[in-house]
């Protein structure tokens, strides 16, 4: 349990007190203020403790609007809920497993499913227009005691992990970002991605902390709408993936002036990114771009930035002044500088725990006190990280996480298919694609494929490739060796 008596929501509500009439958050015709934030966050609290929700309940919100996400977030602290956000794409089905697999007493979200195997509070006009009559102040509440919130990702074997944030970790991650050269912390926040992601999130509520002013912008939209979003408001911050990047890069001419000249930060992180497109980036769309790493495990280790950008762009940047990372061998012995190893963090950032599961193996993430993110990498001399991949085989496209075995047991349920091996290629666009590999036991045709992924699985996890092969290459056990299959894809693509 958490040892801080503050409460991020009392830290808004203070917030409130003190600048009641600031925009705090812009999302097409709605504004609030962060007095009429705090107020509406608080009715909300009232409103779901009126549905049986109780403090140290686990609350799923799951909601394509980011403004209701933000307020449910704020209203569940209030009662000393926990907050646990979750991809709005998210099939039925997904809901179903997750309700059951971290207990959620209910989901919030806005639009009805029908059937639902849990508690689904809709966000719809009824409940706005209800929720308008409840008190707009807090329910009684005596402090923290239980976690922030649960933040989602993927373990290895495709089913989330849980890791747990206390007030106290989500606080320091705010005041981390002060740490980060040219983070801007005031302003304006464009906020482009879903607040699924916890980076959004983060970047989110230090915002708000900070007295800012966050801009929900739709979360599909094209690159140039995006630049012209930034410059029409004056933006003084945006967060975003590598892959949103590339495609800003594409709107670009050498030797043009930025595309986003006025802006403050341009933060980039989620994935990695080629060494060229940071130099780019930082020269093209605006000169205070940013690269981080961060886990939701650790909040952020590494940040790249300024002149680093061109004289060491291979790399994630210099470690943060407060954050101790090592590079270790599997026994836990630190390896030699230079060399790559797995990499643990200790920071006061970190989460402190994985959600307990005792269905299933979380895996050693937290030994001796060091959080384990799940990656290799490499500390140069000066302090620079770089990450050379995942101790998983993970794909990551895009920024989001993608698990081959997901991919395949989804593939496999195709009438036909005999056997599936799914594996990652570098893309230029994306940083990693993916390629199904498939042998069958009867005539399957790649439209009927491609057509049954686009009924079985989300968007971002679908394969960009699929390759019919008479056999799978084995080992003397029948283990596909998925090596010799990325290997093809190389030579193909050399």
């Amino acid at each position: 349990m958490s040892s801080t008596k503050v409460s991020l929501a009392d830290c808004l509500w203070a917030r409130a007190a003190r600048h009641p009439d600031r925009p705090a958050i812009v999302q097409g015709d709605l504004q609030l203020t962060y007095a009429e934030l705090a107020a509406m966050a608080a009715r909300t609290a009232h409103a779901l403790r009126a549905r049986g929700l109780a403090p140290g309940d686990r609350i799923g919100i799951a909601s394509r609007d980011s403004a209701e996400t933000m307020i449910s977030i704020f209203a569940i602290w209030m009662m000393d809920a926990v907050a646990v956000p979750i991809d709005f794409r998210a099939r039925p089905d997904e809901k179903i497993r997750l309700a059951g697999e971290f207990g959620l007493a209910a989901i919030i979200e806005d639009r009805d499913i029908g059937g639902a195997d849990y508690a689904s509070m809709v966000v719809d006009a009824a409940w706005r227009e209800a929720r308008m009559h409840l008190p707009a102040t807090p329910p009684p509440c005596t402090g923290p005691a239980r976690p922030a919130l649960i933040s989602l990702t993927s373990g290895t074997t495709g089913r989330p992990l849980g890791i747990e944030l206390d007030h106290h970790s989500v606080m320091a991650r705010f005041f981390g970002y002060s740490q980060e050269g040219c983070y801007v912390l005031d302003g304006i926040f464009l906020n482009a991605v879903p607040m699924s992601s916890s980076g959004s999130r983060n970047h989110s509520i230090a915002r708000l902390l900070a007295g800012g002013t966050l801009h929900f912008f739709p979360p599909i939209f094209g690159a140039g709408e995006l630049v012209e979003a930034v410059n029409s408001i004056g933006a003084s911050f945006i967060f975003t993936v590598p892959t949103t990047v590339a495609s800003m890069l594409d709107l670009t001419e050498d030797g043009a002036a930025p595309l986003m000249p006025g802006l403050g930060t341009l933060y980039v992180g989620g994935s990695s990114m080629p060494a060229r497109d940071k130099q780019r980036a930082r020269r093209l769309l605006n000169p205070n771009f940013m690269f981080c790493f961060s886990s939701s495990i650790t909040g952020t280790c590494s940040v790249l930035y300024g002149e680093d950008v061109d004289r060491h762009p291979d790399t994630s940047g210099r470690i943060l002044p407060l954050v101790r990372i090592e590079t270790v061998d599997a026994e836990g012995n630190r390896v030699p500088e230079g060399e790559t190893g797995i990499l643990r963090v200790r920071s006061p950032a970190m989460a402190h725990r994985l959600f307990e599961n005792r269905s299933r193996d979380t895996g050693d993430r937290f030994l001796d006190g060091w959080a384990y993110t799940g990656d290799h990498g490499i500390i140069s001399n000066g302090g620079f990280l770089t990450i050379t991949g995942r101790t998983s085989d993970m794909i990551i496209r895009g920024g989001a996480n993608v698990y081959p075995a997901e991919v395949e047991t989804a593939i496999a349920r195709l009438d036909g298919v005999r056997d599936c091996a799914v594996v990652g290629y570098a893309s230029a666009q994306f940083g990693q694609e993916i390629a199904a590999f498939i042998e069958t036991n009867r005539p399957l045709d790649l439209a009927t494929i491609e057509a049954h992924c686009r009924t079985t699985l989300a968007p971002d996890k679908r394969p960009r490739r699929v390759i019919l092969v008479e056999a799978m290459p084995r080992n003397n056990n029948g283990k596909i060796l998925k090596r010799d299959l990325v290997a093809q894809l190389e030579q193909e693509n050399a």
